[in-house]
């Protein structure tokens, strides 16, 4: 019986602790597995009740700023790996949005972090769980 093999990683990420074990694990993995790595951020709802549309405005601007340096600093550390990677920002619930970006993208492994900056994780149970729960394939959970 031969072992299975990954062609392909997606790797969660918010900046957090854990996303940053699990993209260090996701970038291991890929260094031995000689495979590419996508990192993909959710960026959660905005605010339902704001003072003005200038500060929906501002929390967006102030999101995606945030995200995108989470994002630049994945890329760099997978550059400096050797691993090719692609990264993406994609709004929404985060344990929805990654198990369907993983089926409709082809990856076959997902790495998530334990525990994230999602503030549900403490109320509803964790992003992690879900994921695991509704994934198509295989999902890592690094502590």
């Amino acid at each position: 019986m031969s072992p299975y093999r990954f062609t392909s990683v997606l790797v969660a990420v918010d900046g957090s602790d854990g996303s940053r074990h699990a993209l260090d694990c996701a970038l291991s993995l890929c260094v031995l597995m000689d495979v590419p790595l996508t990192a993909l951020a959710v960026e959660g709802k905005l605010p339902a009740y704001a003072g003005s549309t200038g500060e929906v405005d501002e929390v967006k601007r102030e999101r995606d700023t945030y995200f995108r340096g989470v994002l630049a600093s994945a890329r760099d550390a997978a550059q400096a790996s050797g691993v090719d990677v692609s990264t993406d920002l994609v709004p929404g619930h985060a344990a929805e949005v990654i198990t369907h970006y993983a089926r409709a993208h082809g990856h076959d492994l997902i790495v998530i972090g334990h525990r994230g900056h999602f503030l549900g994780d403490y109320l509803l149970g964790s992003t992690a769980d879900r994921v695991a729960h509704h994934a198509h394939c295989p999902v890592m959970v690094v502590r």
